[in-house]
């Protein structure tokens, strides 16, 4: 059985460790485009993620083809 008389509590001394004074949340400012830019946006969205999105698809459907031709 543990004693409880030995825990040692910790005090806050109010030293740092760490300076986090880098840390600071920055404002994010309000972001205004139009309809042509928000479509531009989309656009390069679907061009960089829709590749890798193909590739793990396919990857996951040979894996199932592999799985079922070989316990077949």
């Amino acid at each position: 059985m543990k004693n409880k008389k030995n825990k040692v509590k910790y005090i806050d001394d109010g030293h740092t460790i760490y300076s986090m004074e880098g840390l600071r949340k920055h404002k994010e400012g309000n972001l205004e485009v139009n309809k042509k830019e928000k479509n531009a946006i989309i656009k390069a969205a679907f061009q960089v993620y829709l590749p890798v999105l193909i590739i793990i698809l396919s990857g996951f459907t040979l894996a199932i083809l592999l799985i079922y031709f070989w316990l077949n």
